[in-house]
């Protein structure tokens, strides 16, 4: 019997991936109903629910590691959003931005900037992963990039 020397993968590791998508569907509702994260954080806590799809919800996540990304987002938001900016090209600007886009891209260089304990290829993939279930593969390709921009920058904070 040949045995697998691959280590089974930490329980934490899908909490986390739980927890990021629910964090880009609250700074997404901050957008949209024109609010601040810190209030769209109090209206989810009526459900404790990250809506996946229409039969698919996740009601288990990593509380702290959400009320850290949160919360870091929205104390560094206006510096997030000038980093995401002065990286777009000539022909983009912030506000063109779909808000998806937008809240998948804050959160990524939240975790970019101020989790320093998370490894970079970690959060790429995150990011990523959580932008295949919104985007087609050139939006895919654009978040990759961006963070992969963001994070050469991030390495000198």
């Amino acid at each position: 019997m040949v045995e697998d020397s691959k280590k089974p993968r930490n329980a934490q590791g899908g909490l986390r991936s739980a927890t990021r998508l629910l964090a880009v569907q609250v700074v997404y509702s901050a957008v949209m109903l024109k609010s601040t994260i810190k209030k769209a954080v109090q209206n989810f806590e009526n459900g404790k629910k990250a809506f996946i799809s229409e039969t698919l919800s996740v009601s288990e996540f990593d509380e702290v590691f959400f009320s850290k990304l949160t919360t870091a987002t929205e104390k560094h938001l206006e510096e997030i959003d000038q980093m995401i900016s002065s990286n777009l090209s000539e022909n983009w600007k912030f506000e063109r931005l779909n808000n998806v886009m937008k809240a998948i891209l804050r959160l990524g260089v939240t975790e970019l900037l101020y989790f320093k304990d998370i490894p970079v290829n970690v959060v790429f993939n995150e990011y990523v992963e959580i932008s295949k279930a919104f985007f087609e593969k050139n939006e895919v390709a654009f978040i990759n990039g961006l963070l992969n921009s963001l994070s050469s920058l991030s390495k000198h904070k």
